[in-house]
């Protein structure tokens, strides 16, 4: 994009250039060696004489951006006066090289910028002094634009809960952009009780967990040029201490397992930066060396083999990060091992999907307890699958919840395909021991159009039906057209 930006400036300067030898060759054409007007058609001095004049190629006023590049020539009538620029601060331009400065081109003096930038607006003057002591200007005004550019604005910014904070949004321009804000998506409107618009962003008061997400910072840019839109989304990071979700922890607090089963302990809590667990129980800590825990971001997980009755009793969960720490109990208590599911029967098949009876019910009189069946787990595996490894690591589970009376349905299945499945059912405390194996096969996969095929065959049935009607009744006119002949 930079080599683009150059090879672009280049042309215009080139451009420039050009336009200016071929106006310089037009005056020069126009103006015999000794300063006099001659005319263009036989090349004879003209008879008066014009006065002076000073003139600027191209006179009118054009606005830039910065980085843009632009040459204005000045010329007198009498080549034989010096020329002179000065610059918005009058100060006199005599360089011949650099951003700005000046060349002489066939008895004009050019000013030459090659590189705009916002310091150069204002009016730049040509004079000529031919030491009459009356000294000739003429100006024009260089109107610089600025692009909307975004300064110190990074796209993840942070800050602290119950503090103020300013999202940084430092907005470039001239001419100078309005600038509006949005939050994830709807508009802000400050100055309010909450938010304040300032020069390089928005100030928050009293930051809380609520303002984390996205802010939009945008702006808009109207001159003579012409009008411009920029934007920039800033992800805002709330910092906070690590809090437990609200939803009702109370149950949760109480989990219920059985000796020879196992259990998973779950603690979540919602913090930035994201908090650290650790599980504790009769004040000692557990390790990853001797417990399986599970951690990920805002929630861990440990899972506990009840080997004895030892186990049950109170464990520790606690989550910390740099602004503050908490903690909560769960009580490990003794439950009952269900009983597995007492039917299990195959109620209906297609090319993917069959549906499993377990005789699921749920009862409305009574409320649940630790002990009442809440869902089912199946595990099933192709029969061709299970006969190479003699296992069930590769089978896929599919776990659901209780539903009164109604049926299970184990979809995306495979075509023409023979399946082993198990069932077990799911209370508080754990699942119980599998159903006997059984197999169940899938149908072959129907032809496109094939339950159709019926339907299809009763309309062409019914078409041909109609056609034979239909010649039957012409016959019978045609007959009837006959007969009535005979008769005449």
């Amino acid at each position: 994009m930079a080599n683009l930006r150059i090879t672009v400036t280049r042309m215009q300067f080139g451009l420039n250039f050009v336009f200016l030898i071929i106006v310089s060759s037009i005056y020069g054409s126009h103006t015999s060696d000794s300063g006099t007007p001659t005319d263009s058609a036989s090349g004879t001095p003209v008879a008066h004489h014009a006065p002076p004049a000073l003139s600027l190629i191209p006179d009118e006023e054009i606005a830039h951006f910065v980085n843009q590049s632009r040459m204005v020539s000045c010329r007198f009538s009498n080549a034989d006066v010096k020329l002179k620029w000065r610059n918005p601060k009058n100060a006199v331009v005599g360089d011949t090289k650099g951003r700005v400065h000046i060349e002489e081109f066939g008895g004009s003096l050019t000013l030459i910028f090659e590189s705009i930038v916002r310091a150069d607006q204002g009016n730049w003057t040509c004079e000529a002094d031919d030491g009459s002591g009356t000294v000739r200007r003429k100006s024009f005004k260089m109107i610089v634009n600025e692009p909307i550019s975004f300064r110190d604005t990074r796209t993840v910014q942070t800050a602290v809960e119950d503090k103020d904070a300013t999202i940084r949004c430092e907005v470039r321009g001239h001419p100078e952009p309005t600038v509006s804000w949005y939050f994830n998506g709807q508009p802000l409107f400050p100055p309010n009780g909450k938010y304040t618009m300032l020069a390089d962003g928005l100030l928050i008061k009293r930051v809380s967990k609520t303002d984390s997400g996205e802010y939009t910072c945008k702006a808009f840019q109207v001159s003579a040029a012409g009008s411009s839109f920029q934007e920039k989304t800033i992800r805002l990071n709330v910092k906070h201490k690590p809090v437990f979700p609200r939803r009702g922890y109370g149950s949760a607090n109480i989990t219920y397992g059985y000796v020879g089963g196992s259990v998973n302990l779950t603690c979540e809590a919602m913090a930035e930066p994201p908090a650290n667990f650790t599980w504790s129980a009769n004040n000692k800590k557990f390790t990853h060396k001797s417990h399986l825990i599970y951690s990920g971001p805002h929630v861990s997980l440990l899972q506990i083999t009840i080997k004895n009755s030892t186990a049950f009793g109170k464990y520790k969960c606690e989550a910390k990060n740099e602004l503050g720490t908490i903690a909560r109990d769960i009580q490990l208590r003794e439950g009952t091992k269900p009983d597995p599911p007492s039917r299990f029967q195959l109620r209906g098949v297609n090319s993917d999907t069959l549906d499993i009876d377990v005789g699921a019910t749920k009862s409305h009189d009574v409320d649940p307890d630790h002990t009442t069946v809440i869902g089912y787990r199946f595990e099933l595996i192709p029969t061709e699958e299970y006969a190479k490894h003699h296992n069930w690591e590769r089978a896929n589970r599919r776990d659901f919840d209780v539903e009164d009376g109604v049926t299970y349905l184990l979809v995306h299945l495979i075509p023409d395909t023979k399946y082993l499945i198990r069932v077990a059912a799911r209370n508080a405390a754990g699942l119980s021991e599998w159903t006997e194996v059984k197999e169940f096969s899938t149908h072959p996969l129907q032809p496109h159009g094939f339950n159709s095929g019926s339907s299809s065959t009763r309309c062409n049935a019914a078409g041909l039906l109609l056609l034979v009607v239909l010649v039957l009744a012409a016959n019978v006119r045609s007959s009837t057209r006959t007969n009535e002949k005979l008769k005449f």
